[in-house]
């Protein structure tokens, strides 16, 4: 004869806790299995993380007489900023130039296989839309570049750019480290020495493949608000920093503009230091 065992009946407490223990139980368990199985992240939900950040970060002025509030919605700026992430903006570094003859010259510069549309934003700078992915990498891979002798500034286009209030503070350049201890060359670790001179927009193919030895190579966005650092230590290596295509650098205040024989700053090299922990 079997006996069937009951458990005593649950009091409603005893009830509600057991209900919101079960609930949270199949959603950390969903939680886990979306993350295992999530896709990739599109270009377009990398935006939409973007465009949230910078909007959060933002402190709104509050309304004044006359002013009026327009809201858009996620969707939609991710819509209207999609298609400029194949853009840039340029700027001829001290000197003023016409758009047709910029037009002309950057034509023959970059050789572009498709269409490539320049806008004039007015203050010298200019917007440069691809129609190829290639011409675009082409651009970026290839420089620095100039016009007529003069430093070709280039940056990434970004929201609300407005050129009354944009400022020539900054310029993509590769930069050189030469005889690179080879244990360094790890992408990660290279991203880490890079980031202590700029942005690492970045790395030269030659450098992560390992083919290339005497030297590793970074195209880096530089602050030119800021002195240029000609000299790294990394650990106990004290590693040299070159800027290709460069003239006008001073060796002596590492700024860009004047040579080191008219340096009004004070003499002295540049230093950083930079701790890589061993593993």
């Amino acid at each position: 004869m079997e006996i069937e065992y009951s458990e005593p009946p649950r009091s409603s407490e005893e009830e509600d806790k057991l209900g919101r223990s079960v609930k949270k139980f199949k959603e950390n368990v969903g939680v886990r299995h979306f993350d295992q199985y999530r896709a990739p992240i599109s270009y377009k939900d990398t935006l939409v993380a973007k465009i949230d950040d910078k909007e959060d970060e933002t402190e709104m002025e509050p309304l004044i007489e006359g002013m009026v509030d327009i809201t858009l919605s996620r969707e939609t700026m991710v819509r209207i900023r999609e298609p400029w992430s194949k853009v840039l903006i340029v700027k001829v570094f001290g000197r003023t130039i016409g758009y047709n003859y910029l037009t002309y010259k950057l034509n023959a510069l970059w050789k572009p296989v498709a269409k490539m549309v320049c806008v004039d934003l007015g203050r010298d700078f200019f917007l440069i839309r691809f129609s190829c992915d290639d011409d675009f990498d082409k651009v970026l891979k290839g420089g620095p570049w100039f016009i007529g002798g003069h430093f070709l500034a280039i940056r990434p286009w970004e929201p609300y750019f407005k050129a009354a209030e944009a400022k020539l503070t900054s310029v993509a350049v590769w930069v050189k480290f030469p005889e690179l201890p080879i244990e360094f060359y790890d992408r990660s670790i290279l991203k880490e020495i890079g980031s202590a001179i700029g942005l690492v927009l970045r790395i030269d193919a030659y450098t992560t493949s390992g083919l290339r030895g005497n030297y590793a190579r970074l195209y880096v966005q530089v602050d030119l608000e800021k002195p240029l650092i000609n000299m790294l230590r990394i650990g106990k290596c004290k590693q040299s920093v070159l800027y290709e295509g460069i003239s006008a650098l001073c060796f002596n205040c590492g700024r860009l503009g004047h040579t080191q024989d008219k340096c009004c700053y004070n003499k002295g090299s540049v230093w950083i230091a930079l701790i890589v922990a061993e593993s």
